[in-house]
């Protein structure tokens, strides 16, 4: 399933796939300078292998696959199952689909990487900063356009937005199905497929334990022991990598 690299779509060109759009979610711009940029962003490309065969794309519910000391994490069970795949962990904390997308172009995260698989998760942010489900959903195609411009032979994985907020009634709960009522329609199951596991981390009346998701938006240790085993027998379903599943 290996690509030619040479032959990749420049940055160029895809950002005038993407570059009509006037939604700002839509447009790829930079993260403001914070705690986890621009030095994070450059040691996370030096760090992840570039020979990755799973690429996981996304924001801090990404990112916490590692062993970080800031927060509890699931970097034990990252290393368990994707570790030695390898796979590349692509997440930064506060990115909306804005960020990621100007990471995917201009920032040149692609760059040298040739993955059979990608994980996407992301929008939350985007939510949580006052973007309607309309235009975050927006900013997830825009991303999925991007990635099967520049990688046409990954299959990519999108999942839904996870569920946040403690309370079954809370408003976000609502935006956070409409984004993914949207989003289930990208995919064509041929090269992009949809994946909800949202349930995984709801206890039996809907409400969030922090348990599972330790500040109702992030997961703990737990919560990525129930997204692993949820999500592994449709990704590596999906790879065809029998060697994968054992």
């Amino acid at each position: 399933m290996k690509n030619n690299a040479g032959a990749k779509p420049s940055v160029g060109s895809v950002h005038a796939v993407i570059q009509k759009s006037k939604l700002k979610t839509c447009i790829p711009v930079p993260a403001p300078p914070g705690k986890w940029g621009p030095d994070y962003h450059d040691s996370m490309l030096k760090k992840e292998p570039k020979n990755m065969r799973v690429m996981f794309l996304g924001d801090s519910i990404t990112m916490y696959w590692q062993n970080l000391p800031e927060a509890e994490n699931g970097g034990e069970i990252w290393d368990r199952y994707y570790k030695d795949i390898p796979a590349g962990n692509y997440g930064i904390s506060g990115d909306k689909t804005e960020h990621i997308l100007w990471r995917i172009t201009e920032g040149r995260n692609l760059d040298g990487t040739d993955p059979e698989g990608i994980v996407l998760l992301a929008g939350i942010n985007n939510l949580y900063q006052d973007d309607s489900p309309e235009d975050t959903a927006a900013g997830i195609g825009a991303i999925i356009q991007v990635l099967r411009k520049r990688l046409p032979r990954s299959k990519i994985l999108l999942l839904a937005v996870f569920p946040s907020k403690q309370a079954v009634d809370d408003p976000m709960r609502e935006k956070i199905k409409k984004v993914n009522a949207i989003i289930e329609k990208l995919a064509d199951n041929r090269n992009i497929f949809f994946l909800d596991i949202g349930h995984v981390f709801l206890e039996k009346d809907g409400s969030m334990s922090k348990t599972i998701m330790r500040d109702y938006i992030h997961l703990s240790a737990r919560g990525y022991v129930r997204w692993a085993e949820a999500m592994n027998p449709h990704l590596f379903e999906l790879l065809k990598h029998e060697e994968l599943k054992k």
